[in-house]
């Protein structure tokens, strides 16, 4: 049986949770040797503002349904990443719509949270459109137990929902639990797109008082995309929003603890998570799941504080492999840090607690094990 797979490939120059996610699946396939045609759904430009719409996106987006109606006929299942926005939610149905009238299997993926407050958002006929639409998929993927709910919605879709954590498009070496060394710098790493909600700038301002104000020898990497930003009366530019983020170095006198990396893949990303002691991502973005950064950190031994919002309290337990704070509390965070430095034991047990917690739930052979048979109908056993 062929399998249409529908979402988002990683660019060169922006990666988020959701392509890199797609990205693993697409291998799981190869590494299988299974039938499949791939349609990238991510838009072509290097500049990506959220909360707004290209006038070239609905060139790419008619481009976009003319392949899936040419391929419909060649598959029997359909994988799709559903958008959470309204132009996604009208793709979706473009989508879904014609699969269901073609009888194919429909899988829909949903690659973190805010579709349930997006659906309370909407009026009566957009409701309407998302629950018939959604109601014609045969199976409804989400990251964790906590993000259920985001297809409440749903008539009888307690039957339709498994439940898949995400894992990593990397095989991390041999890792062990991490020794803090009092000789050199605390090394704090920022693993995200930089949207001002996904908390870069807390982490810029813990890193004023931590190493101007607490006299704690503190490094942070900080790696990802500046995104432009579209939000009611706001606007920012990604060049605007990076010369922000340079000019708050400087304010803060931090040149020489604060090294930014722009998007990092490969070899620099785990040397990157080699060397970090801590992860720290206090997180309110609308659409956050489960991040994958997180789990990129716990895979190297890093104990992680974040936020305890939408799935990210099943990948960080408060006191067992980091911390979870409030957002926007940055004393927290501070505090947190600082407990990390001052307490090695501790903190060797925490990185010892992150590898397990890894090992035990996130590993990229549970996620694709579990994940393929889903899509390709093998087996409903392990649903």
């Amino acid at each position: 049986m062929k399998t249409l797979l529908i979402g988002p490939r990683s660019k060169m120059n922006l990666t988020h949770g959701m392509s890199m996610a797609f990205d693993l699946l697409e291998t799981g396939f190869n590494e299988r040797n299974l039938e499949y045609l791939v349609i990238d759904r991510s838009y072509k430009q290097s500049d990506v503002v959220v909360g707004s719409v290209f006038f070239s996106g609905i060139v790419q987006t008619l481009y976009l349904l003319l392949r899936v109606y040419l391929n419909l006929f060649l598959v029997d299942n359909i994988y799709i990443t559903i958008g959470t926005s309204r132009a996604g939610l009208l793709k979706d149905a473009l989508m879904i719509w014609p699969s269901w009238i073609l009888n194919k299997r429909i899988v829909l993926h949903l690659h973190g949270g805010g579709l349930l407050s997006f659906y309370e958002q909407n009026p009566k006929f957009l409701k309407s459109l998302m629950q018939k639409t959604y109601g014609k998929s045969d199976i409804l993927i989400v990251l964790g137990e906590l993000l259920r709910n985001q297809f409440e919605y749903l008539e009888g879709y307690e039957s339709k929902i498994r439940v898949v954590s995400n894992s990593l498009n990397i095989i991390p070496p041999n890792v062990q639990p991490k020794q803090i060394n009092l000789k050199e710098p605390f090394r704090i790493l920022y693993l995200s797109n930089l949207i001002p909600s996904k908390g870069y700038l807390d982490v810029l301002k813990t890193c004023h008082i931590l190493f101007n104000k607490r006299d704690i020898p503190i490094h942070c990497d900080f790696c990802g995309a500046f995104i432009s930003i579209v939000d009611g009366e706001i606007k920012q530019s990604a060049e605007e929003a990076e010369q922000f983020f340079f000019q708050r170095i400087n304010e803060y006198n931090l040149n020489k603890a604060v090294t930014y990396h722009g998007v990092v893949r490969g070899d620099q990303k785990a040397s990157l998570l080699e060397s970090a002691n801590v992860l720290i991502l206090p997180t309110n973005y609308p659409w956050e799941g489960q991040p994958i950064s997180i789990i990129e950190a716990l895979a190297f031994g890093n104990p992680v504080i974040s936020t305890p919002y939408r799935g990210i309290p099943e990948e960080v337990i408060d006191g067992y492999n980091g911390y979870l704070v409030e957002f926007g509390d940055i004393d927290q965070i501070v505090n947190k840090v600082e407990d990390m430095w001052n307490s090695p034991e501790q903190y060797n047990q925490m990185s010892k607690n992150a590898i397990i917690h890894y090992q035990e739930h996130f590993t990229r052979e549970v996620h694709l094990n579990r994940l393929i048979p889903l899509i390709t109908n093998e087996s409903e056993s392990i649903a």
